[in-house]
């Protein structure tokens, strides 16, 4: 069930997560290639425009042990296939100096090999996958004016990042008025002991403020519909101020948070429907407001039905809306909150497990299926580890960077083409620790000023990849690697592989990486951290950014021009991407 992240309250447990102000750490150490001399044989081939030969034939990797190099640079080798005709121009850019791996990191770790294919799945990595589910509340913040704070900077780093407005305030707090109607006088029941925030009035001008952002940023916004106050005429005049507002930043509108749970008697706080609330009245209710956003906004999409299991799925894709885009639904895999020894209660150990990830992936898949009967998209636009409040062993960790990039990418994989993690703009002190970002100021006075958790730097990794086609990959050995790989449009192509084995006990992981066919250039971006509870040491390509541009990264160590398979030790706890050209 979703967490409001803004209904939490104070976490008295968790620790200042604010980044000290020292200078960056600077870019790896860097190793120059030999120089290559061109021969007259080359340069009389370049002269003479000679057309590179057919693509060679696949072949398989090579799965022969290696020692776990330990060292501060990648052990690699590499071979060229002897059938290779084409000629390529020497790809001489500086080596990539990887993070080696810890002291006591001495656990072998079985060789892997992955050869990716040239046939796609039939699936898509859309740019700007990921995104930040944020409280609907939020809306009125004034640190999303790009001149106010420096949360346009943090966002841009995401690359295309989305926003959805949404959780739990949308259908207890929100109040939206476009003619300037002072707030209601609902009954606020309140979230959590000494819970006083009232309701929030959104109007125009804060759509406008949204919309300087998403102009800053180059970002998109799912935007929710209050369905806990049913008023269909309201819904409908705030999805034609959006869409002239926001213009093609919008996304859609979704119908309300969790309309499953509005009658959860155990807590009043959730509580907004009798005990006789069912999908059939929901269908009458949420019929009515998407029909009211068809006609005051043509064109703008809703997005449903937002719960937190299954049930209602196929229901709400039944309903055939004229005007839905997407099966919107959320899911955190680990919900269990009080007992720490619950199978679904957050731990280190349950997040970085393979059956963690594979009833994951399952899950994705069923919602992807669901939408494509329909013919529409499939948007988690709520998740996180979990939804519990307060701190637990994975909250504010690298873990969690970890889980977010393979998270993602196997969703992605599977067919959804959004993934947004459940987020806040409120103090790293005191403010929801499951949260990638947090302001630094003190709880409840803000600076402006925003930290980067290590949850965000799976976000800026993620959608770094860039747009493309998924290729299938055969991957043979050890369990904790998880592989993808991505066509683009210009026919380059990226490979992501998250190591998901223990930096802190565990070698370098011995990978044989087999390509469709020869490169001619092979670059790496590698995204890093010291120990799965290392808080706030994530950085990509050692920076605190989304990392260096694809264009000026380093070589893949041992990679020459010409290279079809490569030979490289990840270390463990890393997610890597490795970009070939052809």
């Amino acid at each position: 069930m979703t967490l409001e992240a803004a209904a939490q309250g104070p976490d008295t447990n968790a620790q200042d997560s604010r980044t000290e102000k020292t200078p960056l750490r600077d870019r790896p150490s860097r190793v120059r290639a030999k120089a290559f001399v061109v021969t007259a044989a080359l340069a009389a081939l370049i002269l003479s425009g000679c057309a590179p030969a057919a693509e060679q034939e696949q072949r398989p990797g090579n799965s022969t042990a290696s020692a776990a190099s330990t060292s501060t640079s990648a052990s690699t080798s590499t071979s060229t296939s002897a059938s290779a005709k084409q000629t390529f121009a020497p790809f001489d850019r500086e080596e990539y100096a990887q993070i080696g791996a810890a002291a006591g990191a001495t656990t072998g770790v079985d060789p892997t090999a992955v050869s990716v294919t040239d046939q796609s799945t039939g699936e898509n990595m859309p740019a700007g996958l990921m995104g930040l589910s944020i409280e609907t509340d939020s809306m009125t913040d004034p640190a999303l004016d790009p001149d106010n704070s420096e949360l346009a900077a943090v966002l841009k780093k995401m690359n295309k990042p989305v926003l959805r407005f949404g959780g739990q305030s949308v259908d207890r707090r929100f109040f939206w008025t476009s003619t300037n109607e002072p707030a209601p006088d609902w009954k606020l029941v309140p979230a959590y002991k000494g819970d006083v925030r009232p309701i929030m009035r959104v109007q125009p001008e804060d759509l406008q403020r949204i919309k300087r952002l998403l102009d800053a940023v180059d970002g998109t916004v799912l935007l929710s519909a209050d369905m806990g106050h049913f008023d269909p005429a309201r819904a409908g005049d705030l999805a034609a101020h959006a869409k002239d507002i926001l213009g093609d930043r919008l996304l859609g509108v979704s119908l309300g948070n969790e309309p499953n749970g509005y009658n959860r008697s155990y807590d009043p706080y959730l509580t907004l429907r009798g005990d006789g609330w069912d999908f059939a009245a929901y269908a009458k209710e949420a019929t009515a407001v998407a029909d009211a956003i068809k006609k005051a906004a043509p064109g703008v999409k809703i997005a449903g039905p937002e719960t937190y299991s299954d049930s209602w799925w196929k229901q709400f894709t039944a309903l055939k809306l004229d005007n839905v885009g997407a099966l919107a639904y959320h899911n955190y895999p680990l919900p269990e909150c009080p007992d720490p020894s619950n199978p679904l209660a957050p731990s280190i150990a349950r997040v970085m497990s393979r059956s963690l990830a594979d009833s994951s992936a399952k899950y994705q898949a069923a919602a992807s299926k669901v939408a494509k009967d329909a013919n529409i998209a499939a948007w988690l636009t709520e998740t996180g580890i979990s939804s519990c409040g307060g701190s637990n062993e994975t909250t504010g960790r690298h873990v969690s960077a970890l889980w977010t990039v393979n998270f993602a990418m196997s969703a992605a994989q599977t067919g959804v083409s959004q993934v947004d993690l459940h987020s806040s703009l409120e103090a790293c002190k005191g403010g929801p620790p499951l949260s990638p970002i947090c302001d630094s100021g003190p709880y409840r006075k803000p600076s402006g000023n925003f930290t980067m958790r290590p949850a965000y730097y799976g976000t800026m990794l993620v959608n770094s990849v860039g747009a493309g086609a998924f290729q299938k990959v055969n991957t043979v050995g050890n369990e904790n690697l998880y592989t993808y790989a991505i066509k683009h449009d210009d026919g380059s192509l990226s490979v992501l592989i998250v190591n998901q084995n223990d930096p802190q006990t565990t070698a370098q992981a011995p990978i044989t990486l087999t390509l469709p066919k020869a490169a001619g250039t092979g670059t790496m971006s590698q995204m890093t951290g010291p120990s799965f509870d290392a808080e706030n040491q994530t950085r990509i390509d050692g920076m605190e950014t989304a990392g260096v541009p694809k264009a000026t990264q380093d070589r893949v160590p041992g990679f020459t021009a010409g290279t079809q398979e490569v030979k490289l030790n990840l270390t463990s706890g890393t997610a890597t991407v490795l970009t070939f050209t052809f």
